[in-house]
């Protein structure tokens, strides 16, 4: 699968252009932040359907399969009370288009007329592969929009937001702890800050009340699981293991590779600390981080209770694991367990 990209994206630049261009003919919705992109839809399907007219002038293909017979009639079809149509095709997977189907993809692409508006929509996870004839035709014909987390102080204004419009108040350092509890995807955080408001007794929001209720992401609890290994609290390392295997949305293969990315992520900021170098460095290896000041300054405090060559070791240790896995077939879940059990015994 292709690379997601990572650049962060201007939403309200976004916005603000489509409101003052007006629809165009190609769009390519995809990218992490669903929430976002489907508010983007929301406004794209307000500015081409006039009141009344959805009957008539919206249609919707689902993938993973693309009818470009379907597709063709659909756009094909004129606009009936309004001035515009609108087409979403949802999950096409492009990327296992045939070479026959690519290039009458292509060929549709040039032809679709100036009233309508075709939406390819794509679900979180799923990158267009940008080496296909197919996309570089979707990306050349209209506009190709990778939705991010808006960043850190943006997403902390957006929660602070919520929970006036619930009634409640957090603090923008509270709402930081959220965010890195939950995840940021902003979809996520809906019911989370919906529970949360609902759970606490007095008008502030706190980290209690976040403790207390919130659904941790897998990130935050294998931040959790490393740092009590790092300060020897083996039987809360027991527990957030305990935690990770009753988690059945994540599979033990990708538990495992989240524990290799966060041993890397900790031996470069234990690298960076000997060697006096400073956020820099580590968000120049760790790119996600950037912008993210509250996860960084945990890192940061959090490599400190391992030394470089520990580190390096369970670097290693959890490459050991993914090739067992991987090349092997060994039962992840069992390995998931060894893997934990050597980074305990592990101490020096």
């Amino acid at each position: 699968m292709a690379k997601q990209d990572k650049k962060t994206m201007d939403y309200g630049a976004e916005l603000k252009a489509l409101r003052q261009n007006g629809p165009g003919r190609i769009y390519i919705l995809r990218g992490d932040e669903d929430y976002l992109r489907d508010s983007y839809l929301a406004e794209l399907k307000k500015l081409c359907l006039e009141e009344g007219t959805e009957a008539f002038n919206y249609h919707r293909i689902q993938g993973p399969g693309l009818d470009l017979a379907a597709l063709r009639q659909s756009v094909e079809a004129m606009p009936f009370m309004g001035e515009r149509t609108l087409t979403e095709v949802r999950d096409f997977d492009v990327n296992k288009t045939s070479a026959y189907d690519q290039e009458a993809l292509k060929a549709f692409l040039t032809d679709v007329p100036d009233w309508a508006t075709v939406a390819f929509i794509f679900s979180p996870g799923y990158a267009p592969d940008a080496r296909l004839g197919a996309v570089k035709a979707m990306k050349k014909a209209g506009q190709d929009l990778v939705f991010t987390s808006p960043g850190e102080g943006a997403l902390i204004r957006w929660v602070v937001r919520r929970a006036e419009d619930l009634g409640k108040s957090i603090d923008p350092p509270t709402a930081s702890y959220l965010i890195w509890v939950c995840g940021d995807r902003m979809n996520t955080l809906i019911p989370e800050i919906l529970k949360i408001a609902g759970y606490a007794a007095q008008k502030d929001i706190t980290r209690a009340d976040i403790d207390a209720v919130a659904k941790k992401a897998p990130e935050t609890t294998i931040f959790n699981l490393t740092d009590a290994l790092g300060a020897g609290r083996y039987d809360e390392a027991a527990r957030l293991l305990a935690d990770l295997l009753a988690d059945k949305d994540e599979p033990p293969q990708k538990q495992i590779a989240m524990i290799s990315e966060q041993f890397r992520r900790l031996y470069v900021a234990r690298v960076a600390a000997d060697s006096g170098q400073g956020e820099a460095y580590i968000t120049a290896c760790v790119p996600e981080l950037t912008g993210k000041s509250y996860p960084l300054q945990l890192l940061k405090s959090a490599c400190r209770r391992f030394s470089a060559e520990r580190l390096g070791r369970a670097v290693s240790c959890c490459a050991q694991c993914d090739y067992a896995m991987k090349d092997t077939g060994g039962e992840p879940e069992a390995l998931l367990k060894e893997l934990i059990l050597r980074l305990a015994m592990d101490r020096t």
